[in-house]
């Protein structure tokens, strides 16, 4: 089995699109990496889709795009069409439960970052597969 992997997948901008992501990615890496970076791998993915679909895409802008590549390690992005997303960062002191995603990502991630545009958002992270 070659090791190296590259998928491209759109995953529409609605309620079921983090969940769809997270079945991408078991598909793509269940059989190529540990379970425990499988899962890590699932809640950063949902993470970053679910931010795509609330803060970019709508269904009139298109699908949310999740680019998945393996090569010794997983590089991972998720593109939307929309930069309504500021990077920001919560606070125990805030009240709602949401906000927490890219706090997820940056402490499961080995490395990570988001490019904003007028025309998208790219937040991408790279995890160990070991």
């Amino acid at each position: 089995m070659d090791p190296r992997i590259r998928a491209l997948y759109k995953i529409d901008p609605d309620s079921e699109g983090p969940a769809v992501a997270r079945r991408i990615v078991a598909e793509e890496l269940s059989d190529r990496v540990p379970d425990r970076v499988l899962e890590d791998v699932q809640l950063m993915v949902s993470e970053l889709v679910t931010n795509g679909i609330v803060h970019g895409s709508t269904q009139d802008d298109g699908p949310v795009m999740l680019d998945l590549y393996i090569n010794g390690a997983i590089r991972c992005r998720v593109l939307d069409h929309g930069a309504r997303f500021a990077r920001r960062f919560r606070h125990e002191r805030d009240a709602d439960a949401g906000g927490w995603g890219l706090q997820v990502v940056e402490q499961l991630s080995d490395l990570w970052g988001m490019e904003c545009s007028p025309q998208r958002t790219e937040v991408w992270f790279v995890r160990e597969c070991a």
